[in-house]
């Protein structure tokens, strides 16, 4: 123990070790802005003073936002400073110190947010050579970066790989993802099932699509007075 431990005071983590407590690199984190909108964005990139991520609607130059995250180490949170947004990106001084919440001992995995709606999708078993499925309807909910759960009248085992065209840019377009199909439940008093999904890893502008998405739907629940 140092000279400074004997009186209980804490050494200062070393500009290292507060590079090391950030998000993961293209990890979902919950933010706050101060007298402002809730939700996530995806960490994109760290430098020497700053750092970026995704743009959460309502977020300008000069708000303080509060983020909440877990990575490898731990859970933790701190305060940061936009230093400039455009159309896509929010830039932020980065953080004098950072609070550990909870330390993990060992490999544990990224946290993502997930948000309870539905969209309707086509979704066909992934092909296989030159042999493809036909287009089914399905109904998904439960949506996050790394996956959903699917609603659809056919059986479906586990460990089939479907593809799945799903709606959720702005624009109306559909992002094409492939996913593992891990949990096959019958929904009691119908001919449906309902298929736990993990997506195979997506592709930057879709994954990007995913987390619009998702604030999007935040956005509208707090408006509606239900987030």
């Amino acid at each position: 123990m140092g000279f400074l431990g004997l009186f209980g005071i804490k050494k200062p983590p070393s500009s290292k070790e507060l590079r090391e407590m950030l998000p993961s690199l293209h990890s979902f984190v919950d933010v706050a802005v101060r007298n402002g909108p809730k939700g996530s964005v995806c960490f994109e990139n760290a430098g020497i003073k700053t750092f970026v991520t995704s743009v959460l609607p309502g977020m300008s130059a000069g708000q303080q936002v509060n983020f909440l995250y877990s990575n490898s180490g731990g859970k933790y949170r701190f305060s940061a400073s936009v230093r400039s947004v455009d159309d896509k990106q929010a830039t932020f001084d980065l953080p004098g110190k950072i609070e550990t919440i909870q330390r993990f001992g060992g490999a544990r995995k990224r946290t993502t947010v997930r948000i309870d709606t539905t969209v309707a999708i086509q979704w066909r078993y992934g092909s296989t050579g030159k042999i493809e499925s036909e287009w089914q309807k399905g109904v998904l909910s439960d949506i996050s970066r790394n996956g959903s759960s699917l609603a659809t009248e056919r059986e479906i085992k586990s460990g089939n790989i479907l593809e799945l065209k799903i709606p959720l840019r702005q624009d109306g377009s559909a992002i094409t993802v492939r996913a593992d199909a891990r949990r096959i439940d019958k929904i009691e008093g119908t001919s449906k099932y309902n298929v736990g999904l993990a997506f195979h890893p997506l592709k930057a502008d879709d994954e990007r699509a995913v987390i619009d998405f998702i604030n999007r739907r935040q956005v509208d629940l707090r408006n509606r007075g239900l987030g």
